[in-house]
């Protein structure tokens, strides 16, 4: 095209405009390195985990960009850890340690602190898992035999004598099979993971409804510790690529949890995986897209601490794709989702 008709033609209707660009994927930073995987949980900028020391696991934190150990006897599995604030508003973890039996303990984050069991809840026939804290008052499962399983709530001031109150958790039977009895009761189930956030509970459970043939079944489920309000939020079933939920965050009044395909991760798609979150006033959805396969996940907000896969994370010599650590990923764009689409 001769330079004169194409000149004339950008004066009278503008230059061609530009080709639409995907939104960049979020910058992550690598904060911690690891040597095995690990759960993850924050508060008020702590992170808390366990770090393999080349013989067991170690209870840690991270703030600020400096790692430390806490004064916690090590242990060959992972602890099960949470953090959340103490009765005066600072940052503490509550923890379960598994030497024989499982039982839990509070400590403060500053240098010094010392842990504490609670003695209050902690019973000598059964194990007590799963904790979290808010403010003085824990959450925290208790598994009486291999089929049952509750969570609980206590006060860490509350006199031994009074019984720990019981959270309402999962119903007697699970509906909706894709074959009859369309209903079926609960079988092997298990509590996750808890996170306490007020007077809300967000619990993570997975199950296998008697009888069901496949695979098993997996909830995010919220309450309050009065036992006035029960839902579900998410259910979902775990397939050969391995569907799990990461999590829960509580924060802000959403529930936050991560759905990912610890498998094959052709079982999950950016359209409905990665971090979703739940607003408890409106139940709205929303969920950051993506499709990785975390082994661990927590939300501080704005942003979330993911743990790469296992197969990252683990004692396979195989090519990794990625280093085994704690990164930080900041949130990418929220975008409503149908709650059909979740659960």
């Amino acid at each position: 095209m001769p330079v004169l008709v194409l000149t004339l033609l950008t004066l009278l209707f503008g230059s061609a405009p530009a080709a639409a660009q995907s939104p960049a994927a979020p910058a992550e930073e690598s904060l911690v390195p690891l040597d095995r995987g690990t759960h993850v949980r924050e508060y008020a900028g702590w992170l808390l985990f366990s770090r393999w020391d080349g013989s067991a696991f170690r209870l840690s934190t991270w703030h600020a960009g400096t790692v430390r150990d806490l004064a916690v006897s090590s242990q060959a599995k992972a602890f099960d850890a949470d953090l959340g604030p103490d009765s005066a508003g600072r940052p503490s973890a509550v923890f379960s340690q598994c030497e024989g039996s499982c039982d839990l303990a509070v400590i403060g984050l500053a240098p010094g602190a010392s842990p504490r069991p609670v003695r209050n809840a902690n019973t000598s026939q059964q194990d007590e898992t799963s904790p979290s804290v808010w403010r003085g008052r824990i959450a925290f499962a208790r598994r009486y035999d291999a089929q049952t399983v509750a969570a609980y709530t206590k006060r860490l001031d509350a006199p031994r004598a009074r019984p720990s109150s019981r959270l309402a958790g999962l119903p007697a039977e699970r509906c909706g099979a894709v074959d009859a009895p369309d209903c079926r009761p609960i079988d092997d189930a298990e509590v996750v993971g808890l996170e306490l956030w007020g007077r809300w509970v967000a619990q993570s459970w997975t199950y296998q409804p008697t009888g069901f043939p496949g695979f098993r079944q997996n909830e995010i489920r919220l309450t309050d510790i009065a036992r006035t309000d029960t839902r579900q939020v998410a259910a979902m079933v775990t397939g050969l690529g391995g569907q799990s939920y990461l999590g829960p965050s509580a924060v802000d009044g959403h529930v936050a949890f991560a759905k990912t395909c610890k498998g094959d991760p052709g079982g999950c798609f950016t359209a409905n995986s990665g971090p979703l979150r739940y607003r408890i006033t409106t139940a709205r959805y929303e969920h950051d897209g993506v499709n990785q396969p975390w082994s661990a996940w927590a939300w501080d907000g704005s942003a979330g601490y993911r743990v790469p896969s296992d197969y990252a994370c683990g004692s396979d010599a195989g090519v990794r794709t990625e280093a085994c650590a704690i990164v930080r990923r900041p949130d990418g764009p929220w975008v409503a989702i149908a709650a059909g689409s979740v659960r």
